[in-house]
């Protein structure tokens, strides 16, 4: 949408968007309460609001407590880092695709250099962009043109950025797209940017007042070059709010919180029982006044003695009846007489102790433990590998593969909108019409088990009897997964699955096999000394990874066979030989 400058001017003095720009602001504020990590002591409106509503739950006298205890970084800080961290394998997806079009195969190669030396992708969408998705998920994507061309590039240098949704001042954008039909936002030196479908403009801006019109830069592009970085909405009726993976628990993270630091009260209670006793009845004194108040001596002027340690002086009549250690000591009056004169007895113990509530202590621990399993479970998928310790049949872990995939699946969509619109807007920016086309895809399957989940899903198929196809398939998953950061090791891992023979068998089986006449002695010989052979051959080489590297991979594994048949062999000519000598 062209916007001429009266209408800039206009739609900035209208603040328009402005309320969609407040809730957007306030939703923001309630996810950075519990994920962003503040470790010094830090007011905002968030935590008061929250003060209040704890306020609202529980007397003045344990909310005073409450507000002692306290402190940041706040313990839902832990529960969000232990989310984020599970819908960060969005990034590791086994086949990920980046498919980029141009006009010739120069500017192709230029483009590979560009994005990942200049953009830094995709490096940048996994550390600057998960931070923004965590915490600002209401930014906005703009890309933007220096003001002056690089002479030392032929092309444009376009590069893009987050901006935060406070620094935008006015804006409309297309709800079914998140692209911006134009965008208005401040900069840091006094000065307002508009962006729609046509310019790049600055303004001066001062005093939320627009003025003198400083740049104007047509870009040609035809659409805003700007864009909400999350596509997903809070709701129909808000489109241009922006949906958080937490927005959903965010009142669980509240009471997961309260119940939090409840258990700590109630912990702290636990560790200080409190003892309950007569009042001393202690009359002790001294010719100097000096007297006893409570256990403790106190001078003519009332001011407590204090011992050459500088403690309290103990009454040496009565002070040393008080408890040693932690705990609180409340004292009762002495029962006093009767109406008839005479003595009631009294039939207490002297000395008791108000012990914690166990079935209370139980309840808090339980409460805020499934409080916080319940809410991973509903941001990342049910049977979470943070959460889940139970057994589980076959038709168990299918379906918490397919909720965690399923949740995966949605945040990547969201990540590979946000940069197939950067790459072909700054595609577009640099090479014209010589630019084609763009897609990105961060892959369709995910590492969401670990390693040690899967490798009791391969022992209870192979206890089960499943094929060797399934095992094959199921043993090079858990090489994929354990490797996945190690592209070396992983390459020269899956090259020794396809040269060890009976690799789902052990040594007793194979050696059983041999035993009943089904296989070979080679084949016995090569599974019993594998790790010996490839260390040998290895030697006598290169490693298997660069060796045979220009024939096909067939070939290759044929002649690495072949090459520990011949170990092999000889190993049977030294066996024979020595079997012949000791007859």
């Amino acid at each position: 949408m062209a916007l001429s400058i009266e209408d800039i001017r206009r739609a900035v003095r209208e603040r328009r968007g402005h309320e969609t720009i407040s809730k957007a602001i306030d939703h923001q504020h309630r996810i950075q309460f519990h994920v962003r990590k503040h470790v010094a002591p830090y007011l905002s409106s968030t935590l008061t609001a929250y003060l209040s509503w704890v306020g609202q739950l529980i007397p003045e006298d344990k909310l005073s407590t409450f507000k002692t205890l306290f402190r940041f970084p706040v313990l839902t800080n832990d529960v969000c880092d232990t989310i984020f961290n599970e819908l960060s394998r969005v990034f590791d997806g086994r086949n990920p695709a980046y498919n980029y079009q141009f006009a010739t195969t120069e500017q192709r190669d230029d483009w590979e250099w560009y994005r990942q030396e200049v953009l830094h992708e995709p490096t940048v969408w996994q550390q600057q962009g998960w931070e923004y998705f965590k915490t600002e998920i209401n930014s906005v994507l703009v890309v933007d043109l220096p003001l002056e061309q690089d002479a030392a590039d032929s092309y444009p240098r376009p590069y893009f950025y987050w901006l935060t949704i406070d620094r935008v001042v006015a804006f409309a954008a297309d709800a079914s797209s998140a692209i911006m039909k134009w965008i208005a936002f401040r900069q840091d030196d006094d000065k307002l940017v508009a962006i729609d479908d046509t310019h790049y403009r600055v303004f001066e801006y001062r005093h939320n007042t627009l003025g003198a019109l400083l740049v104007e830069t047509a870009h040609g592009l035809g659409y805003c070059p700007s864009r909400f970085f999350w596509s997903e909405s809070l709701s129909l009726s808000e489109p241009n709010v922006k949906s958080s993976p937490i927005t959903k628990v965010l009142e669980a993270l509240d009471w997961y919180l309260f119940f939090s630091l409840s258990k700590r009260h109630l912990d702290l209670y636990g560790a200080y029982p409190i003892y309950s006793g007569y009042e001393a009845d202690c009359d002790y004194s001294q010719p100097d006044n000096t007297y006893c108040d409570r256990g403790f001596l106190r001078d003519r002027d009332n001011n407590y003695l204090l011992t050459d340690t500088g403690s309290l002086q103990r009454c040496p009549r009565c002070g040393n009846r008080r408890i040693a250690g932690a705990g609180s000591f409340v004292e009762i009056p002495i029962p006093s007489s009767g109406d008839g004169g005479g003595s009631v007895p009294d039939l207490r113990s002297p000395v008791q102790m108000l012990t914690v509530d166990s079935a209370s202590l139980s309840f808090n621990v339980e409460e805020a433990q499934r409080l916080r399993d319940n809410i991973i479970a509903s941001v990342v998928g049910q049977g979470s590998s943070i959460i889940n310790s139970e057994a589980l049949n076959e038709r168990q872990v299918d379906a918490n593969f397919e909720s965690r995939s399923t949740v995966l699946n949605r945040i990547k969509k969201g990540f590979e909108a946000a940069q197939q619109f950067v790459d072909e807007t700054v595609c577009r920016l640099r090479y014209g019409s010589s630019f084609l086309s763009a897609r990105v895809n961060l892959g369709t399957e995910f590492y969401t088990m670990t390693p040690s989940d899967l490798r009791q899903r391969y022992t209870a198929a192979k206890n089960n009897g499943a094929s060797e196809a399934e095992l094959d398939a199921m043993h090079r998953q858990i090489v994929e997964t354990e490797y996945r950061h190690n592209p070396t090791e992983l390459q020269r891992l899956l090259i020794l699955g396809d040269l060890e023979p009976y690799q789902h068998m052990t040594r007793d089986e194979v050696i059983d096999l041999y035993s009943r006449g089904l296989i070979g002695q080679d084949d016995l010989l090569i599974k019993l000394h594998f790790g010996d052979y490839v260390r040998r051959f290895e030697r006598e080489n290169m490693n298997v990874i660069e060796f045979g590297a220009q024939v096909p991979y067939d070939k290759k594994i044929s002649i690495i066979n072949q090459t520990f048949r011949s170990y092999a062999n000889e190993e049977r000519t030294g066996l024979a030989r020595r079997e012949t000598n000791a007859g």
